[in-house]
């Protein structure tokens, strides 16, 4: 099923039971632990939310790395039905956007085999690779942004 609806992007305050539900809904698990939200949330996060009215669909969370004007883009994904009708690309022009004004230079995420379409994603908006390595038997891709650039 696919539905198509008119989407609006918000950047919220980091709320742990709203990322584990996006979480749980896109991708059947929980990544996030209080250790790490905690770490986030001392480095300036970004966390946006894909709604279709009041309901939350897909969302981008980042952070900056502590000393440097880089952006981490940590984690996101969109709910299945709401997939390619451009959300994510929403989400990621959003992020960039906030990020260059938040003063960074640089963007980047990390990735693996298991999400073409995530770097597909990145290569189609100028991401480059730049770090490849086996990461727990599967091969995980660091893709980078110049920000000034653009």
């Amino acid at each position: 099923m696919n539905i198509k609806v008119a989407i609006t992007i918000r950047s919220i305050d980091l709320d742990k039971a709203l990322l584990q539900e996006l979480e749980q809904m896109i991708f059947q698990n929980h990544r996030v632990t209080d250790e790490k939200l905690d770490r986030i949330r001392n480095n300036q996060p970004v966390f946006l939310v894909a709604y279709d009215r009041k309901r939350p669909v897909g969302f981008k969370l980042g952070y900056v790395i502590p000393d440097t004007s880089t952006f981490f883009s940590w984690l996101g994904g969109v709910h299945p039905d709401y997939r390619r009708q451009g959300i994510a690309q929403k989400l990621l022009e959003r992020q960039e956007l906030l990020s260059r004004k938040m003063g960074m230079n640089k963007i980047y995420f990390t990735s693996y085999d298991r999400f073409p379409a995530m770097i597909k994603l990145g290569k189609k908006n100028g991401y480059k690779l730049v770090k490849s390595e086996i990461d727990e038997e599967e091969m995980k891709y660091w893709y980078e942004k110049d920000l000034a650039d653009f």
